[in-house]
């Protein structure tokens, strides 16, 4: 808009202005003074030949001779200023007559603007008349915008008011008629309240945003309700503020969407539901609650009894103990509801707050997990099958071997009875002792007995234990014990969970190498540090670490780690691992604020 009113502009400033004098000469002067490319100078020697111009070309300003043969400079002003397209011209006598007063309120009279007397000053009379034009140049500006508002007015969808600091229109556009129903002087000084509730209050807060439009509700014959966007606009007028709101009837568009979510509603496998929560009627519910409880839309809709029966699962009572009552939202709850059939099902309970028409109103989502649940069931359950497989092939493996040996040692018996293969076999058995007792520590699930210790206690109390298996590998043991607090343990548990990390370490190293203990805190967390100063682990074997029956040593069961994982595990630690070529630490975190 601003670049077409400007292009205008350029347009209208090249100005018309009318010369009328009788003498020639006269007016060769005036040309000669007004002559520049901004004005298009049109001579007239007659009042008559004056009016014929008049009536054919629009003029900024005219240039009139009072004393004229025939019809004088008078009467031919007054004939201008008779015509409604030209009465509003600006007229300039000019006059070698009598300056007496009553020449000059003549003039006045019959509509001049200005009197100049002959002889003039060239520079006064062109500054007057850059002036006049000036004006008409406003002048002109300002009708065409008011006839393009005008236009964009009448051919516009939208009903544009104006209305004053009062809320009370102005002046309206003729699409109120078809969209309000109401005429257009009808409504002249009404409060746009009578079009928009409430918009009257709202006026300055919603024109001050940066984004003007607000979605509400309009009110058609004054009872009708129907949706609207509105966009406001604020000038100031002479100190006071008009706003400007365009309002647009968006029937249309809310009926798409409400189509498209209605599609989507009831598309959805999901069970939903809308209830009042003033009155806890039902506003709607989609297809899926339908199904789920065996009735009919008309047989749901405006009952006020719950028609969906779910129980709490007992892991989130508390949460929903925790709201004022059930109609509070919540998130992903889960629940077991019951079918029209009676069924009992699995779901993932969700609500929220919202406003329908200006209800408020509780969506309530619920999602079936139904299927997901006895999927989850089923794949542990093959998990646990596919463990014991894997655990019973692992005994078969390990025991095979002793037995074999067991086996072989007997037939020899038989024919060469000796002591030798007697100690052969009961090392052997002891073997298969050994691989059961540990096999049984890792599918031990009975809950032990814990108390407060300190874990340096535990430490210091194996060490000897500890520095004799080192001795007889040639190692060396050095203890690092920090400052830790005494927290919940299983002492048994956590001797066996130091001895085999230990026992792993110097099994590790060579001879001469040197395995560190070490305690210390860690904000919330008492750490046990095992380093060795082994060849390290392979990263590709680091997941499989506490795996049953999965060992990187020749003769080991892989039972041991897997032993410390479910100590760790009884004791809500964690077990970490940093390994390199120049050894390995195992790190087991005790939680202290779990505890």
């Amino acid at each position: 808009m601003k670049s077409f009113i400007e292009k205008l502009n350029s347009t209208l400033s090249t100005v018309n202005i009318l010369i009328v004098d009788d003498r020639p000469e006269n007016l060769i002067a005036l040309e000669a003074i007004l002559d520049s490319p901004n004005y298009r100078l049109f001579r007239a020697q007659s009042g008559e030949e004056a009016l014929r111009y008049v009536l054919t070309t629009d003029f900024a300003v005219i240039l009139l001779d009072v004393q004229m043969p025939g019809m004088n400079g008078f009467e031919t002003a007054e004939l201008i200023k008779m015509r409604e397209r030209s009465k509003y011209v600006p007229i300039i006598f000019i006059t070698a007559i009598s300056q007496a007063a009553e020449h000059v309120k003549h003039g006045y009279a019959v509509g001049a603007i200005d009197y100049i007397f002959k002889p003039y000053h060239p520079e006064t009379l062109k500054m007057k008349i850059t002036a006049f034009v000036q004006m008409y140049l406003y002048q002109e500006q300002i009708k065409l915008q008011h006839e393009v508002m005008r236009v964009i007015g009448e051919t516009s969808n939208d009903t544009i008011v104006m209305v004053n600091e009062q809320g009370l229109i102005q002046t309206v556009n003729s699409t109120a008629i078809s969209m309000f129903g109401f005429p257009q002087d009808k409504l002249l000084g009404a409060s746009i309240d009578q079009l928009v509730p409430s918009l009257s209050a709202k006026l300055q807060e919603v024109a001050n945003r940066k984004s003007s439009v607000i979605e509400t509700s309009a009110l058609r014959y004054g009872t009708i309700p129907f949706p609207v966007d509105i966009q406001t606009g604020r000038a100031v007028i002479m100190g006071q503020s008009i706003y400007v709101c365009s309002i647009r009837d968006v029937t249309e568009r809310e009926t798409e969407r409400d189509e498209r979510f209605r599609q989507m509603f009831d598309a959805t496998p999901c069970i939903i539901s809308l209830r009042s929560m003033e009155d806890h009627r039902y506003v709607n519910v989609n297809e899926g609650f339908l199904a789920a409880v065996g009735r009919p839309l008309e047989g749901v809709i405006n009952q006020n009894v719950d028609l969906l029966h779910y129980f709490v699962d007992s892991n989130e009572r508390e949460e929903m103990t925790a709201q004022s009552d059930h109609w509070s939202p919540v998130s992903n709850i889960r629940i077991r509801y019951m079918t029209h059939s009676g069924e009992l099902r699995e779901g993932v309970m969700s609500s929220v707050e919202t406003q329908i028409q200006g209800e408020p109103c509780l969506l309530t989502v619920v999602t079936d997990i139904s299927e997901r649940i006895l999927l989850e069931r089923e794949m542990v359950r093959l998990d646990r099958l596919n463990l014991t497989g894997e655990m019973a092939a692992g005994i078969v493996h390990e025991l095979r071997n002793p037995m074999t040996t067991i086996r072989g040692f007997l037939q020899l018996s038989k024919s060469r009875p000796s002591n030798e293969y007697n100690d052969i076999m009961i090392e052997e058995l002891d073997r298969v002792h050994d691989i059961v007792t540990e096999f049984l520590a890792v599918g031990a699930s009975t809950p032990a007995s814990h108390q407060q210790k300190q874990i340096n206690t535990v430490i210091e109390t194996l060490y000897p234990l500890i520095q004799s298996k080192a001795i007889t590998g040639n190692h060396e043991i050095v203890l690092e014990l920090g400052e830790c607090p005494t927290f919940d343990m299983n002492e048994k548990e956590l001797r066996q969970l130091i001895l085999n990390l230990v026992l792993n370490g110097l099994d590790a190293m060579r001879c001469g190498g040197t395995l560190t203990i070490q305690t210390y805190t860690d904000a919330q967390q008492v750490v046990l540090a095992v380093k060795d100063q082994g060849t390290g682990i392979p990263a590709e074997l680091l997941d499989k670490l506490g795996t049953p029956f999965f060992s990187t040593k020749s003769n080991g069961t892989g039972l041991g780690l897997s032993v410390c994982y479910g100590i760790a595990a009884r004791h809500n630690a964690i077990i970490k691992v940093h390994t390199s070529e120049q050894g390995t630490t195992f790190f087991v975190h005790f939680n202290l604020e779990q505890q």
